[in-house]
């Protein structure tokens, strides 16, 4: 973790925290990127599409732009389960109301986009998307079902309320 924390720092400080951000919520809606930048992030140029979009999700968790948001809301969407789940993981980081987005996702056929998606979702959640994270309580995953826990918790303690 401490390489890949230089690396993003260094490409921050290669392109400016903002431009970084930009161009990796880009890669998130490409998948392709120059090499050198790909180094930033932490791949090389001969890495699927689908890890390159991830990756660039993933530098969204540590260098931020309101301007990235578009690319991961419809990363939420991507046809691969690494770049949904990354990008759920930045809508809870990033506190974007997205909801509803989320609570789609509660019911993704991949556990690691669901345990994100709970996460989220108690952070950015309404009272509405309590039964999304209750359902999940039953999921054939402990760790989905501990995210939906912790979830309920964050979005209770949030919201100042409890869900039955």
């Amino acid at each position: 973790m401490a390489a890949l924390d230089a690396r993003l720092r260094a490409g921050a400080a290669r392109y400016g925290e903002r431009a970084f951000a930009l161009r990796a919520a880009a890669l998130i809606d490409s998948g392709v990127e120059d090499e050198e930048f790909l180094g930033y992030v932490g791949l090389g140029s001969s890495m699927p599409s689908y890890l390159a979009r991830s990756w660039g999700a993933r530098a969204l968790e540590h260098y931020w732009s309101e301007d990235a948001a578009a690319s991961v809301i419809r990363g939420l969407r991507d046809e691969h389960w690494r770049v949904r789940m990354v990008c759920a993981r930045v809508c809870g980081k990033r506190e974007l109301g997205v909801p509803e987005q989320l609570a789609r996702l509660c019911a993704d056929s991949n556990w690691r986009v669901r345990a994100a998606a709970a996460h989220a979702l108690g952070v950015v959640g309404e009272g509405e998307h309590a039964g999304a994270l209750q359902l999940l309580l039953a999921d054939e995953n402990a760790a989905v079902q501990d995210a939906a826990a912790r979830g309920l918790t964050t979005l209770a303690e949030r919201l100042d309320r409890t869900f039955d």
